[in-house]
């Protein structure tokens, strides 16, 4: 049940748990003591027709005895907090050990892995397992665990103590145990493949939501959002069914557990009784006068009457194990896919270390092969090159010809190949399989085209490349990289923060502190992987020129599809299908007239395409004969403020608004009841004739044993009381059932609706409010926070009701048995259920919002280290983000050890409440019976119901414990769901295309903005009827804002945008986005087929439109070469095409979309120079054929060569 590999890797642990069940027995021995203080003190009221005679015989005569007697209970109260304070304390411990421990041998696996971790877990699966999954496998520690072994002990020693008293008695409550365990196993054998089920669909929901969200501007963009909010509703109504299914399974197993619990106490009460009736005999024996009333030689009151106290408690803590089924069996679940990841094999690397102090290293390549898994062919096959030490080796070829694929295996990103790659030093060569990962990371710096940053600051992320650098080393870098005057411009300079995703950042602006990052590394050997691709035509000059430079220190390698870059380099190589087709110099290829010098030709055809027959010149609204131009004049101050997609702060944030106080949640909760509330009032109902049950079966007992002394209380025979005594085992058995069902029903109902509410927030915050917001976090909004919102759905409501309903309900009992018990009751039940809590809630306050914080932070900081891992890796910085990852759990650690704390001592104060009101009960009834013997029946049936009357109450006294995250979780999600959006979409109109404007437009970020500068000023703008409209300017000059503001993603500061000469506000959204449509700089794949990722523009594209889309962005041939086609999977992010790849499907989904207009932003900025040429050739006819209007977006000029009409900027 249990791997034996969790204690290995938390030392420490086993003792605990241990620890919290030996404080778990003295729990229960103090329990124990209580009913033996309480029978001995009732029974010579009994027994004696004076109660002082009574007490005299067991030596309580005096004053100062019974003071010690009633101190007795004040011990018992004392030890029953220890107990509870210490059994939480440890439980609590050994949790959070297990949780940091299994924490961080899963981010070691990830790091042991590399990136090469996608290949066999998805990333919000990870995310998922070391937040909420290690939380599962806490839980099993701190209570599944625990209670097995409590479980086992409890009944063994009841049965110790009931036997000498009657062993008939003992025999039958200890045979009905075992049936109990023997539910509870079979239930976990024929659970076990449902629980699989069941996380699989927790995860799946997780992997779709974070696959969505990153891709939301896509979704809202192709007007696809609606659909995935159908799809996400899908995924949670199937995970709302499975979790029913899991649920029916528990509750079948938990009513049978009642039934043989409640049934089991019913037949050893039934047996004791049975046994006094008919002179049992009984082997106690003692001359200690206290215990004397124990003595036999026959059964006498006190036995039974303890038995009676101590029947339900034989079998309530394998009850409790049985509640707590669906732990376990998530722990198991959770712990199994843990270590399925930790079991998979790490990549592998030698042992071997480069002669110290190598600058000079050389790259000697032989027949080298690469396939990746589960590939139907070869991404490298038999490439035989050299790359020579302080040289420039420029690597070309169409996209996904196995580029990339070199320069990851020259970085030792990839394991696995066949034939040779070597590093050459003046020492020899070494094979890169045979150095140590060690030796990799510090021999090659690689900057690709996706170079992560990190959530932080630009220092933080800077230094992780080379942790000793001052400030003088970081401007250096910054300045080849040609990204400090920006830095500069910002207030806070080497300390401006980095959002996450990088989101305050243009794509040019990230990509040169990526470069920035890498120069400071000093490797002998720079791999740059298409490092200028979204770079402005003069920073990529600039780089290039720093890339040369390198070569006096290190042999560059330049993987690019820009054949101009690699004009200069000392050698070329050309690759084809995975093949090195050709090498030599730019002239040597170039005379030999093959496939480079026609790739380099193509140039040529770029300059020709802006030639179109149909539709030629560019057409505007009537009465607009050219583009407004005042870019130039304008104080486009963008340059230091930045091309970002930050949050605009004229809106308001959730942040901003008052927190909502406890009874706030709860109103907006209830109120989200609505047409479920039948299922609610009908599990009160159940719940509290279920409990009514519980608490009365003791009562009958106790009734039947004065009805067998010729004393019957409320009239009722021996045979009516036990017959009473059945039925309420059986009625508890199914109201417990029927209760849970309909609370469950209702609370997975409402968590569905709540994740369907959720998503529908994000959409209506979508782009613009959701750039910065941390991925990780709101993948555990989606799944962690609103799982806690069952708690208050399915154990709080019905609860709460139950604990008023039974209360009253004992305590008109009690006026019929004796009224003074009637009032202890209800002062009783205020304290644990009113004062406690509400003591309890105000010592928490605060404790859940820090829990859920810390743990968004986590997952975040997970997340953004997942995303960058391959960084993580390459600057060896693997053991400082898991310091990292470290200091962020002992956070989390310390909360919840302060949650423990006081839950413990609250808990506690339950107990002492508990113990010290049965002792006032035992002095209230002695003062009953002696007040008038004929009460002396009813006072200790009265005291039987009073002392079994706690559970709903006490189930009350601890919620606080439980609500502090929930309350928490509801304020988040809440506070997403009242965040106001960047826009509001209320437009109506559908005007026909005639154009759009941009008049006199001033924009600024809320954050990013140097000085609050405008990154758009004054600015105005025509668009189009039809023709192609270039927009070209550097890196960071409002661009891509541009684009935004025309699909409305931001409204401007002032100025108007207008669609046909109607405010852009006043236009139908979804009209909106059939008109126009957008590619932005990232393309963004979804985890499905080719098809799936096709049909997001369109829902119902037939194959022969898919293929015709995909022939104009040059890529069918590439899907025809793949053995299922269009039905090919792309992996997460689109994990297993080229960058060139996803770029050119992204193209084929634009070219699907039957659009008025077409917004470009750099459509080219990853195709090699004969894939340009073909698509700005589809551009073309995308005006020639359809007469549509196109704005593209582009730092490069060959792009512009195909625009009617261009806009500097």
């Amino acid at each position: 049940m249990v791997d034996k590999r969790l204690f290995s890797l938390v030392p420490g642990a086993r003792r605990l748990v241990l620890a919290k069940i030996l404080w778990l027995w003295i729990g229960l021995l103090a329990d124990i003591a209580l009913a033996v203080s309480m029978v001995v003190l009732v029974t010579p009221m009994i027994t004696f027709r004076s109660v002082d005679a009574g007490l005299a015989s067991i030596g309580l005569d005096a004053s100062l005895n019974r003071l010690v007697a009633a101190l007795a209970f004040v011990a018992i109260a004392a030890i029953r907090f220890l107990a509870h304070h210490f059994a939480t304390r440890c439980g609590t411990e050994a949790a959070e050990r297990v949780k940091l421990g299994l924490r961080n041998e899963l981010y070691r696996k990830m790091v042991d892995l590399g990136p090469s971790y996608r290949q066999h877990v998805r990333t919000a699966d990870v995310v998922q397992l070391t937040g909420e999954g290690v939380d599962q496998v806490q839980s099993f520690f701190e209570s599944f665990l625990p209670q097995l072994g409590y479980a086992i002990l409890a009944p063994l020693t009841l049965f110790a103590v009931i036997a000498p008293l009657n062993m008939p008695t003992a025999v039958t409550l200890l045979v009905c145990a075992p049936l109990i365990i023997l539910i509870v196993g079979a239930v976990a054998m024929s659970a076990a493949k449902m629980f699989r089920k069941y996380w699989g669909k927790y995860t799946d929901m997780g992997s779709v939501f974070l696959d969505d969200l990153q891709g939301l501007e896509t979704l809202k963009t192709f007007d696809a959002d609606g659909r995935a909010a159908e799809r996400m509703d899908g995924q949670a109504e199937d995970f709302r069914v499975m979790t029913m299914r899991v649920l029916q399974i528990q509750l079948r197993s938990l009513t049978a557990m009642d039934v043989v619990a409640y049934g089991g106490a019913a037949a050893g009460i039934g047996v004791a009784l049975w046994q006094l009736v008919h002179g049992g005999t009984t082997h106690f024996a003692t001359s200690n006068a206290l215990l004397a009333s124990f003595n036999g030689p026959a059964v006498g009151f006190a036995a039974v009457l303890f038995v009676i106290l101590m029947s339900v408690d034989f079998f309530l803590p394998l009850r409790q194990l049985g509640s707590f089924f669906h732990v376990a069996m998530n722990g198991m679940t959770s712990s199994k896919r843990i270590f399925a990841l930790l079991d998979l094999p790490a990549a592998r690397h030698g042992s071997e270390e480069l002669p110290a102090g190598a600058r000079a290293v050389g790259v000697s390549i032989s027949d080298l092969g690469f396939a990746y898994p589960d590939a139907d062919r070869q991404a490298l096959d038999g490439v035989t090159l050299e790359l020579p030490a302080n040289s420039l080796t420029a690597i070309v070829g169409e996209s996904g010809s196995g580029k990339s694929t070199l320069g990851a295996l020259i970085a030792g990103e990839l394991d696995g190949y066949s034939g040779s790659l070597a590093f050459c030093t003046a020492a020899g060569a070494q094979q890169v399989s045979d150095l140590s990962e060690h030796a990799l990371t510090d021999a090659v710096a690689i900057v690709s085209a996706r170079s992560h940053l990190f959530a932080g600051t630009l220092r933080d992320n800077l230094l992780m490349a080379r942790p000793d650098a001052d400030d003088a080393d970081l401007r250096r870098a910054l300045d080849q990289a040609h990204i400090l005057d920006f830095v500069e411009s910002q207030e806070r300079e080497l300390d401006m923060p980095i959002e996450q995703d990088a989101a305050n950042l243009s794509g040019g602006q990230r990509q040169r502190i990526a470069v920035a990052r890498a120069l400071l590394r000093r490797a002998p050997i720079m791999v740059f992987d298409e490092a200028t691709s979204s770079v402005d035509a003069a920073s990529e000059q600039l780089i290039m020129q720093t890339v040369h430079e390198l070569t006096e220190q290190a042999a560059v390698v330049l993987v690019t599809h820009r054949l101009a870059d690699a004009v200069g380099a000392d050698s070329i190589a050309v690759f084809d299908h995975g093949r090195c087709v050709e090498t030599g110099s730019h002239q040597e290829l170039m005379d030999a007239d093959g496939q480079y010098a026609a790739m380099f030709r193509a140039q040529a055809v770029v300059e020709d395409v802006h030639r179109r027959e149909e539709h030629a010149g560019i057409t505007y609204a009537k009465g607009v004969t050219v583009a407004a131009k005042p870019f130039a004049a304008a104080d486009l101050r963008a340059a230091a403020a930045g091309d970002a997609a930050t949050v605009d702060t004229a809106q308001p944030s959730s942040a901003d608004k008052p927190t909502m106080t406890s009874m706030q949640v709860i109103g907006r909760l209830l109120g989200q009841v609505g047409h479920l509330r039948p299922l609610m009032v009908i599990a009160c109902i159940f719940g509290v004739l279920g409990h009514v049950s519980a608490t009365f079966l003791p009562v009958f007992g106790t009734m039947a044993l004065f009805a067998a002394l010729g004393q019957p209380a409320w009239g009722l025979s021996v045979g009516w009381a036990v017959t009473l005594m059945a039925v309420c085992a059986l009625i508890r058995g199914i109201m417990r059932y029927c209760e849970q069902y309909m609370n469950h029903n209702l609370a997975f109902r409402l968590l569905a609706l709540f994740r369907s509410g959720m998503f529908a927030a994000l959409r209506r915050l979508a782009p613009a409010k959701l750039a910065g917001k941390g991925k990780g976090d709101l993948i555990s909004m989606v799944t962690t926070d609103v799982e806690l919102l069952e708690i208050f759905f399915a154990h709080t409501i019905s609860p709460t009701v139950i604990a008023i309903s039974t209360t009253l309900i004992y305590a008109v009992a009690l006026l019929f048995l004796s009224p003074w018990f009637a009032v202890l009751l209800v002062v009783a039940h205020l304290l644990i259920g009113v004062m406690v809590p509400r003591f309890f809630a105000g010592a928490l306050r605060g404790v859940g919002d820090d829990i859920r914080q810390e743990s968004a932070a986590l997952d975040d900081d997970m997340l953004d280290d997942m995303r960058g891992l391959e960084q993580i890796i390459r600057f060896g910085q693997g053991a400082a983000r898991l310091a990292r990852i470290d200091a962020r759990s002992r956070a989390l650690w310390r909360q919840r050890v302060r949650l423990s704390l006081r839950n413990g001592l609250f808990g506690g104060i339950d107990h002492v409440i508990v113990v010290l009101v049965s002792g006032l009960g035992v002095w209230l009834a002695l003062a009953v019976g002696a007040a008038d013997p004929g009460l002396r029946a009813g006072s200790v049936v009265a005291l039987v119901l009073l002392v079994s009357s706690f559970g709903p109450t006490l189930a009350l006294s601890a919620l606080p414990a439980s609500l502090t995250q929930t309350f928490a979780s509801a304020r988040r999600l809440f506070g997403l769901m009242d965040e106001a959006p960047a826009v509001t979409e209320t437009g109506t109109l559908e005007p026909e295309y005639d154009g759009m404007a941009m008049r006199d437009v001033t924009f600024s970020y809320g954050s990013g903005s140097a000085d609050g500068a405008p990154v758009l000023e004054h600015v105005s703008l025509d668009v189009p009827l039809s023709g192609i409209l270039g927009v070209q300017g550097p890196s960071g000059r409002g661009k891509s804002t541009t684009l935004k503001l025309l699909m409305r993603y931001w409204d401007p500061q002032s100025g108007a945008v207008e669609m046909s000469g109607d405010p852009l506000p006043d236009v139908d959204a979804h009209h909106r986005r059939r008109v126009q449509t957008m590619m932005s700089q990232e393309t963004v794949l979804f985890d499905g087929s080719i098809a799936d990722n096709l049909r997001v523009a369109k829902v119902d594209a037939s194959e022969g439109e898919m293929r015709s889309a995909l022939g104009k962005a040059s890529v069918l041939g590439l899907v025809d070469s793949l053995p299922d086609g269009l039905e090919t999977p792309v992996g997460e992010l689109g994990g297993r095409l080229s960058e060139g790849e996803r770029q050119r499907i992204g193209l084929a989904r634009m070219f699907l979309r039957d659009a008025d207009l077409y917004l470009f932003d750099e459509p080219t900025s990853r195709l090699d120079s004969l894939n340009e040429a073909y698509i700005l050739q589809s551009i073309n006819g995308l005006v020639a054929e359809r007469g549509a209007a196109v704005v593209l977006v582009s730092h490069r000029a060959s792009t512009m060569r195909i625009a009617d009409d261009v806009v500097q900027m």
